[in-house]
């Protein structure tokens, strides 16, 4: 292997332990900043009889963003579900043209992602959350951003599928 190949190797495991690490302290943050305002909200209303009037809001927009980075953190290790009852059984070639066919439409799916969410951003754009009177774009922002990172993870399965690499980038997962 030449330094080249083994230079931007390393730099590609990198990365993907910085995007998992990335990934899972956001959701941990989202977790926890959620589970801390629910606590308090819950523990204001009962002892004193008011609570943080934006708390339920907040704790929402922190469970759809926690969503979000887990449904990325999910797509970039291939541990959404899937069934291989049919193409367990194919030839190789097959397993391929299936592959890259199911990689099409998760691509179109994501585009259609992309799409609604930057419709969303346009007619939201001046809106505000009710109790926060944060932007509700941010909300449709984040599915974009997701809808794109999520597409190159599945261009990066469909390249490694062709070049007959593991489909995961570090421990050879599939």
């Amino acid at each position: 292997m030449s330094s080249t190949v083994a230079l931007v190797k390393s730099m590609s495991d990198k990365l993907s332990r910085f995007v998992d690490t990335f990934l899972g302290l956001c959701m941990a943050v989202c977790l926890s900043l959620m589970s801390c305002l629910v606590f308090l909200n819950v523990v204001l209303r009962y002892l004193f009889d008011s609570g943080i009037t934006w708390s339920e809001e907040m704790s929402r927009y922190l469970f759809v963003f926690m969503i979000f980075f887990g449904t990325a953190s999910a797509m970039k290790a291939h541990q959404h579900l899937s069934v291989d009852l049919l193409t367990g059984i194919l030839p190789r070639p097959l397993r391929i043209l299936c592959g890259l066919i199911s990689g099409a439409l998760m691509l179109y799916a994501m585009g259609l992602l992309i799409q609604g969410g930057w419709t969303l951003i346009r007619i939201n754009i001046n809106t505000t959350g009710p109790a926060t009177g944060m932007p509700l774009w941010l909300l449709y922002a984040g599915a974009i951003a997701m809808g794109v990172f999520m597409a190159g993870c599945i261009l990066v399965t469909l390249w490694r599928l062709l070049t007959n690499r593991p489909l995961s980038p570090v421990g050879g997962q599939h």
